[in-house]
């Protein structure tokens, strides 16, 4: 058991599904510009655990149909396409915040998640950490260095993203040294 929710996203191969799901994390996404419906349904039917879903690019947004999703990553100007539905997880960075938040506030029993690219963890990132967690359950986007000070945040988990294999089950995990530092059992 992660020691904090985990989403992780680009998801692009089976080799990469699986060992996120085995090691407990709890969101995979796939990008619809990588991942078509009939290789989504191949990956997802030997995938147990996680929750799924995908990633639309703007070109993309009339094909989320295809899919059996647990949820749609969407970016704040994307989000504007769907008018029905629910279950969104809307990616943004801090300094999209101060001009999405009145709508994304608006439109909250949409949202499963905020995932938020806060870059560089200074003042104003923090500042803005705090303000979405009050009305959001935030995923914070890790991207570069992470340590274990970052879940005393005001957050419900953090993002990750996966890489493309070299070849099928050739590939290295980057995410691997932070899933295997947010294992419970490692006790670290």
């Amino acid at each position: 058991m992660l020691k904090t929710k985990v989403k992780v996203g680009k998801v692009t191969n089976l080799s990469e599904a699986r060992y996120c799901a085995g090691m407990g994390v709890d969101l995979l996404s796939f990008p619809i510009s990588s991942v078509d419906p009939k290789l989504y349904k191949e990956i997802t039917a030997w995938v147990a655990g996680p929750q799924f879903g995908i990633a639309a690019d703007s070109e993309d947004l009339l094909l989320t149909e295809e899919y059996a999703v647990n949820f749609i990553e969407v970016t704040p100007d994307q989000f504007n396409y769907f008018a029905d539905g629910e279950n969104f997880i809307v990616t943004l960075t801090k300094n999209e915040w101060p001009d999405q938040k009145q709508k994304l506030v608006r439109l909250k029993e949409k949202i499963l998640y905020i995932e938020l690219d806060a870059g560089q963890i200074d003042g104003s990132a923090l500042e803005v950490i705090h303000e979405v967690a009050k009305d959001f359950n935030l995923l914070l986007k890790i991207a570069g260095n992470f340590n274990l000070e970052i879940l005393k945040l005001p957050i419900a988990g953090i993002s990750l993203d996966g890489n493309t294999e070299t070849k099928p089950g050739l590939k290295e995990y980057p995410l691997a040294e932070i899933l295997e530092m947010l294992d419970g059992e490692a006790g670290g």
